[in-house]
């Protein structure tokens, strides 16, 4: 009677998700950290949190964000920047497919490009209070946006294969 209560379905889902944070943290963290392309390292975390928005909605988007941010800043020592800014990706790609744009493949390109940027550009912000140069932090932020962006496209077939599982069952 008592497991009733449970949904099972929602309960697959949901650890699904949390293997999925797993493993872009993971490729992120052992691979990514320490591959350098031009000087810039790949961001994959943030097109992470673009993917479960566009698919699981922005309540759920902001919740699995909040807690991809929450293990991100754990492992790059940040002092909650991306706490503050992952749960946002979440729920506004999480509002953005629900109410403007399709959940399609070019749909989330376009949104993880806009949401790469914005990391970056947050990241910059850091670093420009501490006086750094700001055309060279600029140059470093868009290649790091547009050598992140072919590995987060990676990201949305395992999101929209969860999400799928969800909807062929009802």
């Amino acid at each position: 009677m008592l497991w009733d209560l449970i949904n099972w379905q929602k309960l697959k889902r949901a650890l699904l998700y949390a293997i999925y944070m797993a493993l872009v943290l993971l490729v992120q963290d052992a691979l990514f950290s320490h591959i350098s392309i031009l000087g810039v390292r790949v961001m994959l975390v943030p097109a992470a949190a673009v993917a479960v928005g566009m698919f699981e909605g922005g309540v759920w988007g902001a919740v699995f964000s909040l807690a991809l941010g929450f293990l991100a800043d754990m492992s790059y020592g940040n002092t909650a920047l991306f706490v503050a800014l992952f749960p946002c990706i979440g729920f506004v790609s999480g509002a953005l497919s629900r109410w403007l744009v399709n959940r399609r493949f070019f749909a989330y390109l376009c949104m993880a490009l806009f949401f790469l940027a914005l990391t970056a550009l947050f990241q910059m912000a850091e670093l420009l209070l501490m006086g750094q140069n700001a055309a060279e932090l600029a140059w470093v932020g868009l290649w790091q946006t547009l050598f992140s962006l072919p590995f987060a496209a990676v990201l949305y077939f395992p999101c929209k294969s969860i999400a799928g599982a969800r909807d062929k069952k009802g």
